[in-house]
């Protein structure tokens, strides 16, 4: 699930899953449905950062160690909530530039289930991440002489912290190799929490598997070929969340 400010919680599958028709309208309208969820993330890291805002407690010496925005795992009722919003803001366009009740009838209704959604991820309450650990940069690499035959595969990696809590894994980059190389990969950076690094490799880009045994030392190379890439298990969902805080609305004494 990893964490918030990690990328949109919710996919364009998600999207679908929910409205069947939606495809087809976007298509139809030329509306670009990766755009309103980036939008729509947008607005729910703002509407996040004012909860946990209204949350402080308002003794001063708590507030270090109340969680910020930083902190916040992308659960699933959060996702629930990013999903409706982003259905609501594009049906919402729509109605306000095409004047079409359809889509008026639609807004309304994701409105309301994006209402009830926030409703429910305040009460079951936020995740939250002691050590955030954000999503690696994709590595760097170098080719090498090695008596290995060529062939592409794909490179991924992620950070470890010192909880051994494993972050969301990078977008795979691709490395091509000729006969008689192979590539030495090393991260271009690593955040400040970071204590090591895993390596995940395949043959495309969505059949990643792990490499190492144990997290890789942050200044370490290592040394791989399309050849030599090894089964394992497949890059993890990210960090989940160590707690729910929950966030109840206030209603202020008058």
């Amino acid at each position: 699930m990893a964490l918030l400010l990690d990328g949109p919680p919710s996919t364009i599958e998600d999207l679908s899953a929910r409205d069947f028709d939606v495809l087809n309208v976007a298509a139809a309208e030329g509306i670009d449905l990766s755009t309103k969820l980036r939008l729509a993330m947008s607005d729910i890291t703002t509407a996040v950062e004012e909860i946990l805002r209204a949350a402080l407690p308002s003794y001063p010496a708590l507030h270090a160690s109340f969680p910020t925005l930083k902190n916040i795992a992308a659960t699933r009722s959060l996702k629930l909530w990013h999903t409706y919003m982003t259905l609501r803001m594009f049906y919402q366009d729509l109605y306000y530039s095409r004047l079409n009740d359809r889509y008026q009838a639609k807004m309304n209704l994701y409105q309301d289930e994006e209402m009830r959604a926030l409703t429910e991820a305040r009460t079951i309450g936020f995740g939250v991440v002691f050590d955030p650990i954000p999503q690696a940069v994709a590595p760097g690499f170098a080719a090498v002489t090695s008596s290995d035959p060529g062939g592409t595969m794909y490179l991924a990696v992620s950070y470890v912290n010192s909880r051994n809590e494993e972050g969301l894994v990078s977008e795979p980059v691709e490395a091509d190799t000729q006969d008689g190389n192979a590539v030495d990969i090393s991260l271009t950076t690593l955040s400040d929490n970071g204590v090591g690094w895993n390596l995940y490799a395949g043959l495309a880009p969505d059949c990643l598997t792990i490499q190492n045994s144990s997290p890789i030392d942050p200044l370490a190379a290592v040394n791989l070929a399309p050849g030599r890439i090894t089964p394992g298990a497949r890059p993890g969902p990210g960090q989940l969340g160590n707690l729910l805080y929950p966030m109840p609305r206030r209603i202020l004494r008058g």
